[in-house]
């Protein structure tokens, strides 16, 4: 049960940093796709750090990470009640840092009391294994309640509207359909162009023609 439990919270962790990572992002203000001069200008490392600079920063504030990343820290902080009694991660030692105490995007993070792996706590008496070792069902019916509640939630921000599919965050549907409007707009003014080009390579044509023919005709004079 301590192992499932402290594979779990690792897990969250590790994906709720990447996730506040990526939202927390630096602006990339200044940093626009580079042209195939301006690489050819660069070198390969140049090249790789402007473009990193782009990419890590396309899901800056963005607001769906934000918001699933609110979902996912609040279900974490909810109290569940077992035979009576209201638990929290807090009743078994399981806790976010300081917020001076925390790294950069860290503050979201759950630590385990007396985790020998977690230099911040390892010195902590272990609540956890103590309520295991007291009251497995107790624990394991917490943490059964806690994963469902966190499947949920997620679930529902993940159902299927007009603008996104199942089990999707963005708006797909919507995304697609305004690709494939640019697409037919593209379509539609490069077949324009092509009609404007070959109507007026016919004129120039005939314009050429004609004066071939006046300066013939000059010439014999």
């Amino acid at each position: 049960i301590y192992d499932s439990i402290k594979e779990f919270i690792k897990e969250y962790n590790e994906l709720i940093k990447e996730m506040d990572t990526l939202y927390n992002a630096k602006s990339a203000k200044g940093y626009e796709p580079l042209t195939d001069e301006e690489k050819d200008a660069m070198s390969d490392t140049e090249v790789e750090k402007w473009e990193s600079k782009i990419k890590d920063s396309l899901l800056r504030r963005d607001q769906t990470l934000g918001s699933v990343t609110s979902l996912m820290k609040n279900v974490m902080q909810k109290s569940f009640e077992i035979d009576g009694e209201k638990l929290s991660l807090s009743s078994f030692g399981i806790a976010t840092a300081g917020y001076f105490d925390s790294g950069e995007n860290e503050k979201g993070l759950y630590h385990i009391d007396g985790d020998p792996d977690d230099s911040s706590t390892k010195g902590n008496s272990d609540k956890l294994k103590t309520m295991i070792a007291s009251d497995p069902d107790k624990v394991a019916s917490f943490f059964s309640q806690l994963s469902k509640s966190l499947y949920d939630e997620l679930g529902k921000k993940m159902t299927s509207t007009s603008l996104s599919s199942a089990f999707t965050v963005y708006n797909d549907k919507q995304m697609k359909s305004e690709y494939d409007n640019y697409t037919k707009t593209i379509k539609k003014w490069e077949d324009y162009v092509t009609e404007q080009e070959e109507k007026w390579f016919k004129k120039f044509s005939a314009m050429e023609s004609a004066l071939a023919i006046l300066e013939s005709s000059t010439s014999a004079l």
